[in-house]
């Protein structure tokens, strides 16, 4: 899957959950700037974990 997909279905699930327009903005902001910032194995380990 690419970024733009993850992106992507990320802001589907939180469109679906409800969430504004402005939340989800800032959700694919934050998004873009850990996975400049973070492995794939982090985000794996991290999702794990969580």
């Amino acid at each position: 899957m690419t970024n733009g997909a993850a992106i992507g279905c990320a802001m589907i699930a939180l469109s679906n959950l409800g969430c504004s327009q402005e939340d989800i903005k800032k959700v694919e902001r934050e998004m873009h700037q850990e996975m400049d910032e973070k492995t794939e194995e982090e985000a794996e380990k991290y999702y794990q974990a969580h």
